[in-house]
């Protein structure tokens, strides 16, 4: 039979949130002030005061409520965790609870002048006895119980259905005890002699609450472990005060001691209410923030997911163009009366290339979500770099843009994934060809350089006379959805900037708006080699504007 403890998840559950030194020092001054307030009440002695009859009604209705608010709490804890500790804590102020508004309805003078249902002189005084055991001997059943695991196997009862039975048990009980004591007024030993004198059994009936109070502040003294623990700790020492007030001074009504400890009696009922609500508060904050978390996890979730799909459209979108201009041309040759069959495989190798290109940039993208290691190889940048212009080589020439390179010679390789790098150039050509296009005053030209820096890093520099870019949007270049263009999405330099971060390099960028923008990509290389000046090399296209 396997088991589980019931406080295994106790950053979730109240009942069993770790005690700090915090609440330690806040649940001492509480009982200090409560042994001073009980010392002092001792040193006023019995006092007699006038008797207020709605007194006992207005402190023990707020008694009765908060026992049962607190038990409310600890039946839903219990439904959380399964804690058999938690339920004979619940029970225990649910049942004070019933006691505390039979001993209110029976006492004399506080609804009627003898008490209702008939009780007699002694009803209210062993009503009292039992309101005070119930507590502290659910606090020891509470510490006795809670550290044992709960069962997993076997059949268990519904917690709604465990609560519901109980709490009719509960009532029963209640009921029973204090029809009993109603019934039996004239054969209960004596408590109190008149309306304002006790017997000395009641101090001796008194004492046995002041010992359980005794018996589950030591044992929750040694095995506190959690906040609620330290607050019950408070109400027994709370309780205990109560009771002692009895024991040494004598029971008495309508003294001083027997107004002034009925606020201690409030208190033993309203510690653990304090702690339960005030750690469900700071429970309920830290669910909130964790929603808050998870709903902005979500949310980038789905913003991540639009990415990639965009970036997808993004990057195929130009070789889907080159496929349907290719396809289109290769159409109208085949119309006329004589196919050139030159032309006709010229554009079906353009189309090959394109669609292979898409294959490869799905590749690269995906690649970005796996291992940065896997599908790394040693790559000529010179040759990437020529490559990414052949790609537009088409867009080059339409927009009349003339291309030079100043390639070095013998660069040492550098260790990377060839389609996302290649994808890193072609954007960087794609967007300076934007930038271009609305150029009109001047030449539109574009330089690539290549050359080696040290310590062995290689540098390319991809330089346009184009349209450049506004200073106060450069910071922000490389974030997602931002774009220099009326139609972009923003999405080919955020990538773009992924990439190279990937490769353990860096991507810069300068701009001098109206005349012109500078990337620059430095990524690591492999051991030097001998470097040679750049060798200038026309582009495919050297026309002027």
């Amino acid at each position: 039979m396997t088991s589980q403890s019931a406080g295994d998840d106790s950053t979730l559950s109240v009942a069993f949130t770790p005690t700090t030194p915090r609440h330690r020092k806040a649940a001492l001054g509480f009982s200090v002030g409560i042994v001073g307030a009980t010392v002092a009440i001792a040193s006023v002695g019995l006092v007699q005061l006038p008797r207020s009859d709605g007194f006992i009604p207005a402190v023990q209705g707020i008694i009765a409520a908060t026992d049962f608010i607190t038990a409310v709490l600890l039946f839903g804890q219990y439904a959380i965790d399964r804690s058999r500790a938690l339920w004979m804590l619940a029970c225990g102020y649910l049942f004070a609870a019933f006691i505390v508004v039979a001993h209110t309805l029976t006492f004399p003078g506080a609804l009627t002048p003898t008490g209702l249902f008939g009780a007699g002189p002694q009803t209210a005084a062993w009503l009292y006895v039992v309101w005070h055991v119930t507590v502290p001997a659910a606090a020891i059943a509470y510490v006795l119980l809670k550290g044992r695991p709960v069962p997993t196997a076997g059949v268990h009862m519904e917690p709604g259905i465990a609560i519901r039975r109980t709490v009719i048990v509960l009532i029963v009980a209640a009921c029973a005890i204090t029809w009993t004591l109603v019934a039996a007024r004239d054969a209960l030993p004596t408590l109190i002699v008149s309306e304002t004198r006790f017997a000395g059994t009641a101090r001796l009936m008194t004492a046995l609450p002041m010992v359980l109070s005794v018996l589950g502040l030591g044992l929750l003294w040694r095995r506190r472990t959690s906040v609620l623990d330290e607050w019950l700790l408070v109400a027994m020492v709370a309780s205990l005060a109560e009771t002692a007030l009895v024991v040494y001074l004598g029971a008495s009504r309508y003294t001083f001691p027997f107004y002034a400890s009925r606020p201690l009696a409030v208190v033993a009922a309203s510690a653990v209410l304090v702690a339960l609500l005030s750690e469900m508060t700071r429970l309920y904050v830290r669910l909130s923030i964790a929603l808050r978390a998870q709903q902005r996890e979500r949310a980038n979730k789905l913003m991540n997911l639009d990415v990639v799909v965009s970036t997808i459209a993004h990057e195929i979108r130009q070789p889907l163009m080159v496929i349907t201009t290719c396809g289109t041309i290769i159409e109208n040759l085949l119309r006329k009366p004589t196919v050139d069959v030159d032309d006709v495989k010229l554009n079906l190798d353009d189309m090959k290339s394109s669609s292979v290109r898409i294959a490869e940039t799905i590749d690269s993208l995906r690649s970005l979500f796996k291992s940065p290691q896997e599908a790394r190889q040693p790559i000529d940048v010179n040759e990437l770099a020529v490559e990414s212009l052949e790609i537009l080589d088409a867009e080059l020439s339409g927009h009349a843009i003339a291309v030079r390179t100043e390639l070095a010679a013998k660069l040492p390789a550098v260790v990377g994934h060839r389609g996302q790098l290649r994808e890193v150039f072609v954007n960087i050509v794609q967007n300076a060809i934007d930038a271009l296009t609305p150029v009109a005053d001047r030449a539109r030209t574009l330089l690539i350089r290549t050359s080696y820096t040290e310590p062995n890093r290689v540098s390319v520099t991809i330089e346009d006379s184009g349209v450049g870019i506004e200073p106060d949007r450069l910071p922000n270049l490389f974030m997602a959805a931002v774009t220099t263009k009326e139609r972009g999405m923003g999405l080919g330099l955020g990538l773009c900037q992924m990439i190279v971060d990937r490769h353990n390099g860096q991507l810069a960028v300068s701009s001098h708006f109206g005349k012109g923008t500078r990337f620059e990509v430095t990524l690591p290389c492999e051991l030097p080699a001998a470097v040679e000046s750049p060798r200038v090399q026309p582009g495919s296209v050297n026309a002027e504007a």
